[in-house]
């Protein structure tokens, strides 16, 4: 089983209604800051928006976007890639972002 997605969809039923919904693995569970944190981690390891871009097969333009623009942050498509490349270069600083943003997620859910 790939660590970091769950290939499928789950269903739920609904009064006779199959809703199928698709569910990304832990990208899900990564914030928008997560991501950004994430990146600039990437950046730390790989120094450049480019090579960044080049492993993700992906324009530099949008590299540059997500670092620039408040309003962008990485897909969970690019948000999988980016971890598995972070977790190859750095397995702690890869940890230690996931246990931050776990860190983040129990404290909201206490808060209930």
């Amino acid at each position: 089983m790939d660590f970091f997605s769950l290939n499928g969809s789950f269903g739920q039923s609904n009064r006779g209604v199959n809703m199928e919904t698709r569910f990304d693995g832990l990208c899900e569970f990564v914030t928008r800051r997560g991501r950004m944190k994430i990146l600039t981690r990437l950046l730390e390891e790989l120094k450049t928006p480019t090579e960044i871009a080049e492993r993700l097969n992906i324009t530099r333009n949008a590299v540059y976007g997500w670092l620039n623009e408040k309003k962008r942050h990485p897909s969970n498509e690019h948000v999988l890639e980016l971890l598995r490349i972070l977790n190859n270069e750095n397995k702690e600083k890869f940890r230690d972002i996931l246990v931050e943003e776990l860190q983040i997620f129990q404290k909201l859910i206490f808060k209930f």
